[in-house]
This record gives C-alpha cells, sequence and structure tokens, in this order.
C-alpha cells in the first residue's frame, strides 16, 4: 500500500469544509423547493422558484471546481493505494459526472417550469427531483467524508 501524501490531512480537511459549505446550500434549495406551491397562482410570486434557481446556480458554478479539488487530490492520492480504494476513487469520480448531469436537468426543469400545461404535475416533479438530487448529494459527500477519516486513521 503507498503512503499518504503528507498534504493528505489537510486536502481532507479542506474538503470536509467545502462539504459543509455545500449542505448550507443544499439546504436552501431544499426548502425554496418544498415552499414552491403547486397550483397555477405559483407565478403571482416567484419568490420560491427564484430561490430555488439561484441556489440551483450557485451549486451549478461551484460544485465543478469543488470536484476538480477532489478528484486532483484526495481522490488521485487515495486511487494509487489499494484496489478498493482506487474503486471507490472511481465511483466518487463517476457520481460526480452523474450529479452534474442531474443538477442540468433539474435547473433546465426550474428554468421552464411555467411552460408546463400542467403546473401541479409539473411542481411535483421538480420537488422530486430536487429531493433526489439533494440526498444523492448529502450520501456522496457522507460517504467520502467516512472514508477519507478511515484512512486517516
Amino acid at each position: 500500500m503507498a503512503s499518504l501524501d503528507p498534504n493528505f490531512h489537510l486536502e481532507t480537511v479542506s474538503i470536509h469544509r467545502e462539504h459543509e459549505e455545500l449542505l448550507a446550500q443544499l439546504d436552501r434549495l431544499d426548502s425554496a423547493l418544498e415552499q414552491i406551491l403547486s397550483y397555477s397562482e405559483i407565478f403571482s410570486d416567484l419568490a420560491t422558484a427564484n430561490q430555488a434557481m439561484g441556489s440551483g446556480k450557485w451549486i451549478a458554478e461551484w460544485l465543478p471546481r469543488h470536484h476538480a479539488h477532489e478528484e486532483t487530490t484526495v481522490l488521485t492520492a487515495i486511487a494509487s493505494m489499494t484496489p478498493e480504494l482506487a474503486s471507490f476513487a472511481h465511483e466518487m469520480k463517476r457520481q460526480h459526472t452523474e450529479m452534474r448531469i442531474r443538477l442540468e436537468n433539474l435547473r433546465d426543469h426550474l428554468a421552464h417550469l411555467g411552460e408546463n400545461r400542467d403546473l401541479e404535475a409539473a411542481v411535483e416533479e421538480l420537488k422530486r427531483e430536487g429531493r433526489d438530487f439533494t440526498r444523492m448529494l448529502r450520501l456522496h459527500m457522507a460517504a467520502e467524508d467516512n472514508k477519507f477519516a478511515g484512512i486517516e486513521n
């Protein structure tokens, strides 16, 4: 097994802080999505839809940099340590790609929400997509944090 890079601990602390920042944004996105009303008067007050779009935009701009940070530091470092860790790193990178696609689909859905004939169904689908996305991202970050902590111990 290869030894840990001396900067590994510093990078995992940095990534954990980024995860905490992202969790706060996911909370905002979840809250905004949950508050979107499911009837045609939704567009008399776009505040919650705009909140969700703002959170989605922030996440879409921030997440690729975070993923690149992870991939070029800790995931690269652990991939050379054991086959199990290489597999974990590969899976995390695969999930990064999947999350980017899901986020773009969610943002597209938000942007075109008012164009749907069945607004109530569109809002419910949007809420489901949002919950699925934020749940996936939360589980992903927890898996990374747990794996990195386990490697350091």
